[in-house]
């Protein structure tokens, strides 16, 4: 018996961490909740949560939301997004997007072993001065080994662009 009723608080309990988000207000009819107001927070304060500001501030963060859907529905109204601008600067946008995000996975895959580093190290010691005092390599590693990554990534994408040029028609007219 003392089981099921300890099962049976764990499954309670569990389920109100997983209840749906709490409804902080609505805009003609659509929901602004806790999850909009902490991505709000996230946003603009970095790692903050909505949850951790005073009474005050989650009051300007809702108000805050309630002004950006009042604009949204108004900017759809107005048809805006239907006009060959909206819709030409949206590719342009669209495209950057995919190329950073592109970029960002190229990125990712290059590594950059401790040996690397340790060379890189070891073949700029004099230039590994805080003062007069040389910095110890575990106190350069971070910087080192992003720049590597850098300079790796930068030689990638040089290639990368290399190989593109040499298999398309590419004709620039000054």
């Amino acid at each position: 018996m003392k089981l099921s009723h300890t099962l049976a608080a764990l499954v309670l309990s569990s389920s109100f961490m997983y209840a749906a988000p709490a409804t902080l207000a609505t805009v003609n009819g659509k929901a602004i909740t806790t999850n909009d107001a902490n991505t709000f927070v996230s946003k603009a304060m970095g790692g903050m949560s909505y949850d951790k500001l005073d009474a005050k501030m989650k009051r300007q963060v809702v108000e805050q939301l309630v002004n950006q859907e009042l604009i949204k529905a108004q900017v759809a109204k107005s048809g805006i997004q239907n006009t060959a601008a909206f819709k030409a600067q949206y590719a342009a946008i669209k495209n950057d997007l995919a190329v950073d995000m592109w970029m960002k996975q190229q990125m990712a895959k290059i590594s950059v072993t401790d040996k690397e580093a340790q060379t890189f190290y070891d073949a700029n010691k004099d230039k590994m001065k805080q003062g007069d005092k040389i910095v110890p390599f575990e106190a350069a590693k971070k910087e080192i080994t992003q720049f590597i990554k850098l300079e790796k990534f930068k030689a990638l994408m040089n290639k990368t662009t290399d190989t593109l040029r040499k298999s398309s028609k590419v004709e620039i007219k000054l």
